[in-house]
């Protein structure tokens, strides 16, 4: 597996590898605020055997707020455990590098248990479920990490 700068053409390499990443009427949505965000946005792309796995970041909406995302993109479960670790170490340093974000937001939809414990064990806590939140009218928590570092 090797880790590579996310750029919005993965997410096209990824659907044409027979991945379901997100609706599709929302591609082009998430496309164009990848592609937009300039310097205020931290992303990568994970490869396994010239196969896209995923590719996650975060994207600053204000200079103490960003919003953190993950596309897993393959069911291979010979990465789940490799690329699960490689999220937790990544998150972990960029968090490091970074401490002037003290809000760290993230949505996840209801329905996927195992995101759902990805992000608690990367230390987000639950604030409530949004409903109709998803493209496809899909409910999904919103959770957090919340820093306090002086204003």
């Amino acid at each position: 597996m090797f880790i590579v700068p996310f750029h919005p053409d993965h997410l096209g390499e990824a659907l044409m590898q027979g991945a379901y990443v997100i609706p599709i009427q929302d591609q082009t949505r998430f496309l164009n605020v990848t592609a937009y965000t300039g310097d205020t946005s931290i992303a990568f792309t994970a490869y396994g055997s010239s196969k896209i796995l995923g590719m996650g970041g975060f994207i600053e909406i204000y200079p103490h707020l960003v919003e953190a995302w993950v596309i897993i993109s393959t069911q291979d479960s010979k990465y789940n455990v490799r690329l699960g670790r490689t999220i937790v170490k990544m998150f972990r340093k960029i968090m490091r590098s970074h401490p002037s974000w003290q809000r760290i937001q993230a949505a996840v939809r209801k329905d996927f248990d195992e995101a759902k414990r990805l992000i608690e064990f990367l230390g987000f806590q639950n604030e409530g479920l949004m409903r109709k939140f998803g493209p496809d009218k899909s409910d999904y928590y919103r959770y957090a990490v919340v820093r306090n570092e002086p204003n």
